[in-house]
């Protein structure tokens, strides 16, 4: 403790003389993070042993000494990962060169120009005031926003700025030459001639009078310069030459820029710059916005957290790359400077709007595939928006899984019945799939015909299951039933009852005529041959012209009190294809008699 209060009565004789000897200071005897700790410590200090005022006195000197330190001290945290925000003040240049009087176009510069406009309002902050959008630019118009060689804080951008207030972004789509004397790399106007580097403006140019408007607006600030060009002497087009001169493997020189600048440009000195064909932008504008839009985050990271600066420069170098070999069979290599700042997160612009939700569930599909769960195939479906391309895929694995699990389910729901002989209850329980119902029906003695038999109205109006089929004797003669045009043969009984118009005589009673076509008994001409099933089909057309189909179906055969054997006969009756009604008849295979039930 003593030597730390010696220390600070050292400091505090020089602490007046702070500005004309800061070496001095810098000579002093670093302070341990021990001893620091203890200055801070209330009980050792502030309320230690001393007399009032030399304890006001040792209070005011620290006060000072901490400051000075916090003076002395380099920038840390703040810096590390500082947020691109708070741009009400801040200043945009964006330039977007398409049309050249004197060579071929850049047929994306303009989107480019609007598209880095609109990123720059809705996920920046910008002002759209303070976005200086020039389109085709002559060298004129370049030397007003920028300032020239000779006078270069003459420039729109330097006078625009506001100190500690403004931060800036630079961007420029277009051509870029290079002076094959020099070397240099230059920015070519719209009114400029490729071949005369003297009407092009030159990027160590651009950079060093950026310089003074960094130290303008101060380090607290960011300045950053986005180039989508290639100084190689090539266009987009396919390696198309703008130079008279051929130059082949041709390197430009990088010019130098402060340290305080982060840059951004589409292609080393060696490759071209390609475009998107897709988006219809510059390809690393195209990918830069994707990134900032979010898809440069890392797996796993929130929705609203801000986008690391070095995540966005990861994404683009990986992502250029890989779209330039793919889409134009060349190599394409970004430089992008660090930086310790993050990006703001906004919803895509709309020019990479469809290519960002394309991509995210490009992510999402194959996320859902890897794991290859079920939830995560529903979650897929359930989450997916307009874009969503493999829906129809993620629903046939999910329907498939789950016809598979009913298949599973109806086999071991069968495996535990039929061990018990619990057919009927097989039949009642299973549901859309039903492996084993032919089985189930045939040891219950019955077809798939008269298991789905429908019911019959009874005559009082409730309504009656029709009795499951008994199997007829094999030498059993088959029911007959007359064609249409042959009069019925009608039991004789005594005294029949006389019936009301619209009923019809069964037994010994009167009951209402169901609306059904009537099948007359007789003798047929030639009958048609049973089915396996015991059925007979007649067709025919009726009066009305209407094309009638009668199925005749046993079923269940009795022996009645006169010894005769008389077998039930269902009757169902389509016309033109509907239904039209279904009725039982009693045959008796004695005298070939057929009555109404």
């Amino acid at each position: 403790m003593a030597a730390v209060t010696a220390w600070i009565a050292v400091w505090a004789e020089s602490a007046g003389r702070v500005g004309e000897r800061r070496n001095e200071l810098d000579r002093l005897a670093p302070i341990p993070v021990i001893e620091v700790s203890l200055i801070l410590s209330p009980k050792a200090v502030i309320h230690g042993n001393l007399p009032q005022g030399q304890g006001r006195a040792m209070r005011t000197i620290l006060v000072g000494f901490l400051l000075c330190l916090g003076l002395l001290l380099p920038e840390r945290s703040s810096a590390q990962s500082r947020l691109l925000s708070d741009n009400a003040d801040s200043i945009a240049v964006v330039v977007g060169n398409k049309t050249y009087k004197q060579t071929s176009s850049v047929d994306f510069a303009h989107n480019d120009a609007e598209a880095i406009k609109a990123w720059l309002i809705g996920a920046l902050g910008f002002r759209e005031q303070n976005i200086f959008l020039l389109k085709d630019a002559t060298l004129s118009e370049l030397n007003q926003v920028f300032g020239t060689e000779v006078n270069p804080q003459s420039g729109r951008l330097w006078r625009s700025t506001a100190e500690g207030r403004s931060n800036v972004f630079v961007y420029y789509s277009g051509h870029g030459v290079p002076d094959l004397a020099t070397r240099q790399p230059m920015l070519l106007p719209q009114d400029g001639n490729p071949n005369l580097i003297e009407t092009g403006y030159a990027l160590q140019t651009l950079y060093r009078n950026l310089e003074l408007v960094r130290q303008k607006i101060g380090s607290q600030r960011q300045l950053i310069v986005m180039v989508d060009a290639c100084f190689t002497g090539e266009t987009g087009r396919k390696g198309e030459s703008l130079l008279a001169v051929s130059a082949p493997g041709f390197v430009p020189a990088k010019p130098r820029a402060g340290s305080g600048i982060v840059k951004l440009v589409a292609t080393s000195g060696t490759t071209p710059a390609n475009w998107d064909e897709n988006q219809k932008l510059g390809l690393f504008t195209s990918r830069f916005l994707m990134g900032a839009a979010g898809l440069a985050r890392q797996e796993g990271a929130s929705e609203d957290s801000p986008l690391a600066w070095s995540d966005l420069q990861r994404y683009l170098l990986q992502t250029v790359e890989v779209a330039a070999r793919r889409d134009s069979g060349r190599e394409q290599a970004p430089e992008i400077d660090q930086a310790s700042l993050t990006l703001p997160v906004a919803l895509p612009v709309p020019a990479v709007a469809r290519a960002v939700a394309l991509a995210r569930d490009e992510a999402n599909w194959q996320q859902a595939k890897a794991t290859g769960e079920r939830s995560a195939l529903e979650a897929y479906v359930a989450r997916c928006g307009e874009v969503c391309q493999y829906r129809a895929t993620a629903m046939a694995q999910l329907l498939n899984r789950h016809r598979g699990a009913e298949s599973a389910a109806d086999e071991r729901n069968w495996q535990t019945l039929s061990t018990a002989g619990k057919y009927e209850e097989y039949l009642r329980s299973c549901g859309t799939v039903c492996a084993y119902r032919a089985v189930a029906l045939g040891y219950l003695g019955r077809t798939e015909e008269s298991a789905g038999a429908p019911t019959v109205p009874h005559p009082k109006g409730q309504v009656v299951a029709l009795p499951p089929a008994s199997p007829a004797p094999a030498d059993e003669p088959k029911p007959s039933v007359a064609p249409p045009n042959k009069p019925a043969a009608q039991t004789k009984t005594p005294s029949p009852p006389k019936c009301k118009k619209g009923e019809t005589l069964t037994g010994s009673r009167c009951i209402a005529a169901r609306r059904t076509e009537k099948v007359r008994s007789a003798r047929p001409v030639a009958p048609s041959a049973p089915d396996s099933g015991g059925s007979n089909t007649q067709s025919f057309q009726n009066s009305s012209g209407d094309h009638v189909v009668v199925r005749a179906r046993t079923v269940r055969t009795y022996v009645n009190a006169q010894g005769h054997r008389i077998r039930v006969v269902e009757r169902t009756v389509t016309r033109n294809g509907r239904p039209a009604g279904t009725d039982q008849v009693e045959v008796n295979l004695h005298t070939n008699e057929a009555n109404g039930i």
